[in-house]
């Protein structure tokens, strides 16, 4: 089974990125960190603060998704085709997602008293950058 741990890493840096969006899709409030940050509970919120906090948190979910889905085709493409510029695009749109994310991780934990889960964003790019470093080696090794 070639490149399985280039895929592995790869993949899991995904599955990071699915769960979060099928979270964020599915929760009918805010999490725990978002309600530390408002320093309120979701009861309290105004109904259209509410509506407005859901359409972020799907449109969110949205991107998570959407990048987490193509990162898992490309990889078991790039097991198939070994095309060299599969690894390249997988960590530019992971790294792009991932440093968004923690763009807004880092705003929340500095400007409120929300927590976010920071060490799952930096483990996912870490995973990300461990899996495209495995992914060139074992196309150097074919070579």
């Amino acid at each position: 089974m070639r490149n399985f741990r280039g895929s592995a890493l790869t993949i899991a840096a995904a599955l990071i990125l699915l769960v979060f969006g099928v979270i964020y899709l599915t929760r009918n409030s805010f999490m725990p960190y978002h309600s530390a940050a408002v320093s309120q509970k979701w009861a309290d919120l105004q109904p259209a603060t509410r509506y407005l906090i859901l359409a972020l948190m799907r449109a969110t979910s949205g991107g998570f998704i959407a990048v987490a889905m193509a990162i898992i085709f490309l990889q078991v493409k790039f097991r198939v085709h070994r095309q060299s510029w599969i690894p390249y695009l997988i960590l530019v749109m992971g790294t792009i997602t991932m440093a968004c994310s923690l763009y807004a991780i880092i705003l929340v934990s500095t400007h409120t008293p929300g927590r976010p889960p920071i060490v799952s964003d930096i483990g996912g790019e870490i995973l990300l950058i461990a899996g495209f470093v495995v992914n060139l080696k074992d196309l150097r090794k074919e070579r």
